[in-house]
């Protein structure tokens, strides 16, 4: 049978236990670019035989599966993969919606999603989902939109579904304001910087745990975590080439409003991320001959040992409890 990629649809659930598929699915997906790849590893035998072909056999010895999702941030959905990616969250009602505060947990291990898909040749699910790297991005004209690398075990047949989804809005980059600041504490004072596209990058090192006796990894462990973020603007002024070469540390907030559909009077759909130590690592001014002078920076994201943290998201729906 043939189909489009149209025809494939795709579901998420957090694992209660690690590596054990979650059932009843959490969520649908209404629209994603996504990839997935069934991987193995196999091994080749080489006989001394008659024969000048270097293999007379292979064995698979290892499977599992990756994933790239991409599409532009929901206010509902992106829950999942911002609990994935950091862990702790404290949920709160507030002005009649719920205010969701996530913050990165101290530890190696980090939660695992179910993901399933659904297409007219089968339903698989794929358990021990764990994010490598998270790309949040804007730029002028466009959409605010996130892309995610994951790693899983291999596939596994899963029973049909009712597929149902969730009518919600999504972020556009005109809706983006962005602060920078000597401290946090100076962030709620800070104006809004004119960009003409930005990129924050979430990256974990991840370990296969693996024994000999399995042909899929039995867990995966973080070893590290890493931000990164990097943004375009005109060339204005000196300001960020000296704070490049003076080493200066920052502050940084992002906040995304959906004003156009609010919840109440003076709440509306948000996603607001702050950074609290940032380092620029690289500044580089483009001098186009016909075009506006433009820079291009990248910072660091460091441990801010005064408010002990590193980053932090509030994510602002309707959605009570996952």
């Amino acid at each position: 049978m043939l189909f489009t990629w149209k025809k494939i649809w795709v579901w998420i659930s957090i694992e209660d236990t690690r590596w054990v598929k979650k059932l009843p699915i959490q969520y649908w997906f209404p629209r994603t670019d996504h990839t997935f790849f069934d991987r193995a590893t196999l091994e080749q035998d080489s006989w001394a035989i008659d024969t000048i072909l270097d293999a007379t056999n292979s064995q698979i010895t290892k499977k599992w599966s990756e994933w790239t999702i991409g599409w532009q941030v929901y206010p509902n959905w992106i829950w999942f993969f911002l609990k994935a990616l950091l862990w702790n969250v404290v949920s709160e009602w507030n002005n009649w919606i719920y205010e969701h505060t996530f913050s990165l947990i101290e530890s190696n291990t980090h939660p695992t999603l179910t993901i399933g898909t659904n297409t007219p040749l089968w339903w698989n699910s794929y358990s021990l989902a764990m994010i490598e790297s998270m790309d949040l991005r804007a730029e002028v004209w466009w959409k605010f939109t996130v892309s995610i690398n994951l790693k899983a075990r291999e596939w596994e047949n899963s029973e049909t579904h009712t597929i149902t989804y969730q009518d919600e809005n999504w972020f556009v980059a005109n809706m983006l304001k962005v602060y920078i600041a000597n401290n946090i504490q100076q962030l709620d004072n800070a104006w809004n910087i004119c960009l003409q596209s930005i990129t924050i990058s979430f990256k974990k090192e991840i370990k296969n745990i693996e024994c000999i006796s399995s042909l899929n990894p039995i867990d995966y462990i973080n070893t590290a975590f890493s931000i990164e973020w990097s943004m375009e603007l005109l060339y204005e002024n000196n300001t960020y080439k000296e704070d490049f070469l003076n080493w200066t540390s920052k502050a940084l907030r992002i906040i995304a409003e959906d004003t156009l559909h609010p919840y109440t009077e003076n709440e509306y759909p948000s996603f607001i991320l702050d950074l609290s130590k940032i380092i620029i690592t690289d500044w580089t001014p483009a001098f186009t001959i016909d075009d506006i002078t433009k820079q291009s920076i990248t910072f660091k994201g460091h441990y801010d040992v005064k408010s002990k943290k590193a980053v932090e998201i509030v994510l602002k729906n309707t959605q009570e409890s996952y």
